[in-house]
């Protein structure tokens, strides 16, 4: 399969987990029961029969074991979304449209072999690995030709076989059918009627790696899109607190109590002040946090008060717009887990959705515009719940 692009290798991040990190993260954390089955099923018969089964194969086994295939393979976690259809994940598979034709093939890639902890699949990566080393090794020739393109596609079968791995030629009837879909590594064509092909390098202008979670370090950095940031302007310091105030008085006269516990004076007045430090943004959110969390929802599950906010609201004022409501505490509780974060050694891993929701960078350089798009994400919030619980009184 042909690379769609080229890129090379990104930066990580030296605080707490880097994005990076959390991405690279979720191709390697253990599968979940359904995702075990898939993989186990089409592994056993691609280790027998050196190609990988149907569609129609892999619906069957999993839906006699009470699993949807189809949901089940959009569920492994990806990267790469906007530049093919299916990203990278540790399962791929070609569709029309949304469906999956019965005879299209359902194939692993490096990062679902790492999931296969078999003597096969370590092999398999192997001469894989191998065989991105000497393409990357083969650039350098670029060097002595300046005034030429050269053709620097290489036989996988000689590339393993020149890598100095003793048996790696083994491995090369499963590397192929493998390397035809590894995109971000390879750009791969199987020679007719051979279980073996010619290529060049993907996706990664280099993979000179050794161990699979490198490699899927760099296919990770590579291929995640930063997400544009969503950004608000914040410039009257009282507006937050104002939007909270009109939040309360509005609940108050439309459900007959009271909704929100003002902080005390020497509290709420971070949430009007300016931030020059990193303690300066975490003592104002710290506070933004407390007031959320004094919420007066009734109940005790979940234990934080945006938990049951949303439900609260739609049982109190059934005329409600739910999908309004649920936005607004959705990013209310954004802030929550941005504080959460920095209290708990080990940060939540949707840590990085919550710094893009807010309109943060990961990790933050500017606490004083850091502090501004908090504070404007919670004053549109509270505008957006106070609106709709106006436009819900009978």
């Amino acid at each position: 399969m042909g690379a769609p692009g080229r890129a090379s290798d990104g930066a990580r991040a030296p605080i707490l987990m880097s994005a990076l990190e959390m991405v690279l993260s979720s191709l390697l954390d253990p599968l979940d029961e359904p995702q075990s089955l898939l993989v186990n099923t089409i592994w056993r018969q691609f280790e027998h029969g050196k190609r990988f089964p149907v569609y129609s194969y892999v619906g069957y086994v999993m839906g006699n074991a009470g699993h949807n295939a189809a949901a089940v393979l959009h569920s492994f976690p990806t990267v790469g979304r906007h530049l093919t259809a299916t990203g990278y994940g540790a399962v791929g598979w070609h569709h029309q449209g949304t469906r999956i034709p019965p005879e299209a093939e359902v194939w692993l890639t490096v990062a679902g072999l790492h999931h296969v902890h078999e003597d096969v699949s370590v092999g398999v990566t192997r001469a894989l690995l191998a065989y991105m080393r000497a393409l990357t090794k083969a650039q350098e020739e670029i060097l002595r030709h300046p005034f030429e393109v050269l053709n620097l596609n290489m036989n996988l079968t000689e590339a393993v076989q020149r890598s100095g791995d003793d048996g790696g030629t083994f491995y090369v009837p499963w590397a192929t059918a493998v390397a035809e879909h590894e995109w971000p590594g390879l750009s791969f064509s199987r020679a007719a009627a051979t279980d073996t092909g010619n290529g060049a390098l993907g996706y990664l202008t280099a993979a000179d790696f050794h161990t699979t979670d490198a490699y899927l370090a760099a296919v990770a950095a590579a291929l995640t899109q930063p997400e544009p940031l969503a950004t608000l302007p914040y410039g009257e310091p009282r507006a937050l607190l104002r939007a909270a105030n009109f939040l309360d008085v509005t609940y108050e006269l439309v459900a007959g109590a009271s909704l929100v516990e003002r902080p005390p004076m020497d509290r709420s007045s971070l949430l009007a002040l300016p931030v020059a430090s990193e303690a300066d943004f975490h003592a104002g959110v710290t506070v933004l946090a407390e007031l959320l969390g004094k919420l007066k929802v009734p109940g005790k599950n979940p234990s934080h008060a945006l938990g049951r906010l949303e439900q609260h609201l739609v049982d109190t004022l059934p005329a409600i717009d739910r999908a309004v409501v649920h936005d607004a505490v959705h990013t209310l509780d954004q802030i929550r887990l941005l504080r959460n974060s920095t209290i708990h050694t080990k940060p939540a891993p949707d840590l990085l959705q919550a710094h893009e929701d807010l309109g943060l960078t990961f990790p933050i350089n500017d606490f004083a515009t850091a502090w501004d798009s908090v504070r404007a994400h919670a004053e549109q919030a509270f505008a957006i719940l106070q609106e709709a619980i106006q436009a819900a009184r009978t």
